[in-house]
């Protein structure tokens, strides 16, 4: 019998492992393997965790439908998991194990321990990759080195794709002779009974593979991606995030989709080059790291910050007195998400302005994000501190009021978020005045931006 586990590809399409352990119609079984102190250790949200469950379940109807069982189980951390796997294989008589690969520190260690595992009991394990387009490290510099500028790399990236094309795979027909292990694995299904993933949420992020589909067909056969996305009042952005975060839906299908609706001006769109940011993130991770243990990209950034716990907590609590970056702030803690241009805009603020430690705004988003996804959101606060790679200039300082005006014109995106401020007139609610804050109980600036920039162009000068 062939054991597939499910990781990271809560999904039955475009998943390698899945294809070839079925492939000649054997006898399969599928896992799944949960580690709550393991998510916790990584700083993850509550929601999110809750978010994965939920998607389990879903992956669990839906391998029902091709007649193969899921197996859930649960023990605390990596350091768990190769008894559990030990333990199955010996159970249901598994000859080989199919997984797709994971690049991260903690989940290689992980993987390392279960093949040995595995191996010294004569298991033959199978691996695939499975999640970007491309594996990391096939896109180097002629010297082999790591490419440290965004474009090259994506130009190079984008020729290899073209070069290496291959269509998404298909969802596995039915398992019609597959042995029936309904029995054996029901009792571990209580594990996927009690999910208490807020209605708010999973009404803004619908769960399951048909559904992230669906809103992936939607988005790529209408948008406006290209002048839209930098607009958080409007649905400008693909809303795929989360799902592309839990392994719900892979680059390749995105990739795909965005090809047959548009051609070879797919590779030239802006939607496809967010798809090779987050590839050249995960590559960046796979290729140091370091950046995993809260270390800079940079070897000579910055990497002493002011202690200011009560102007964190007002960043944090969304109210800084800062109209965009309230509303961002609490967007995210409301609905798991924040709007791309507002997470530039707030990350530039704690760590250019209020000169905080980007490492503490990477670990705030991380406990609320659904989507939270390690190299992304490392890559996306390395870049907004100038400690990363390809990273935004020391003395390029978003401010704050100006973003607001251009790319929330009309206020709408304030007002949805910080209710304070829904009947203040448009001229004024970008940066009220002491007297309209004080009406509407919104708090006054927890800095003063023209003195705040001077202290942060003055405060990197003195440490680079």
């Amino acid at each position: 019998m062939n054991l597939v586990w499910f990781r990271n590809d809560l999904r039955l399409a475009d998943h390698p492992a899945l294809t070839h352990a079925t492939k000649n119609n054997e006898n399969v079984l599928a896992l799944y393997i949960f580690n709550p102190k393991q998510h916790q250790v990584h700083g993850e949200s509550p929601q999110k965790y809750e978010f994965i469950k939920s998607h389990v379940k879903d992956l669990r109807k839906r391998l029902k439908k091709i007649n193969i069982e899921l197996l859930v189980k649960s023990v605390p951390t990596f350091n768990d998991v190769p008894a559990v796997l030990a333990t199955v294989v010996e159970q249901f008589d598994i000859n080989a194990v199919y997984f797709n690969r994971s690049y991260w520190l903690n989940e290689i260690q992980r993987d390392k321990a279960v093949i040995k595992q595995l191996q010294n009991s004569e298991i033959e394990v199978r691996q695939y990759h499975a999640n970007y387009l491309l594996p990391p490290g096939t896109v180097t510099k002629d010297n082999g080195e790591m490419y440290h500028v965004f474009t090259p790399y994506k130009n190079k990236y984008i020729e290899r794709v073209k070069a290496d094309y291959e269509l998404p795979l298909s969802i596995p027909g039915e398992l019609t002779d597959n042995k029936d292990l309904s029995a054996q694995v029901e009792s571990e299904s209580i594990l996927l009974e009690a999910i208490n993933l807020d209605d708010h949420l999973s009404q803004l992020w619908p769960i399951g593979e048909a559904a992230a589909n669906e809103r992936l067909k939607a988005f790529v056969a209408d948008n406006d991606y290209d002048d839209e996305r930098d607009y958080p009042a409007i649905s400008g952005t693909s809303g795929l995030s989360p799902y592309f975060a839990l392994g719900v839906l892979s680059a390749k299908q995105g990739l795909a989709h965005a090809l047959k609706q548009h051609n070879e001006k797919a590779f030239s769109s802006t939607w496809v080059s967010e798809l090779v940011w987050r590839d050249f993130y995960n590559d960046l991770l796979t290729t140091y790291p370091q950046l995993a243990k809260h270390q800079t990209f940079k070897s000579d950034a910055v990497d002493e910050w002011r202690d200011d716990d009560e102007l964190f907590e007002q960043w944090q609590q969304g109210k800084t007195g800062f109209p965009i970056v309230d509303a961002g702030m609490r967007q995210l803690k409301q609905e798991g998400w924040m709007h791309n241009r507002v997470r530039m805009i707030v990350a530039s603020f704690l760590t250019k302005l209020c000169l905080i430690d980007w490492r503490k705004g990477e670990a705030h988003f991380m406990a609320h994000l659904l989507d939270g996804d390690l190299a992304s959101n490392n890559g996306g606060w390395q870049w907004s501190s100038a400690t990363g790679c390809d990273a935004a200039p020391y003395f390029r300082i978003f401010n704050p009021t100006t973003q607001s005006k251009k790319f929330d014109p009309d206020g709408t995106y304030i007002k949805t978020y910080v209710k304070e401020l829904v009947d203040v007139d448009v001229k004024k609610i970008h940066d009220p005045d002491k007297s309209t804050r004080d009406e509407c109980g919104y708090p006054q600036p927890a800095i003063d931006y023209k003195q705040a920039r001077t202290n942060a162009l003055d405060w990197f000068k003195a440490r680079k």
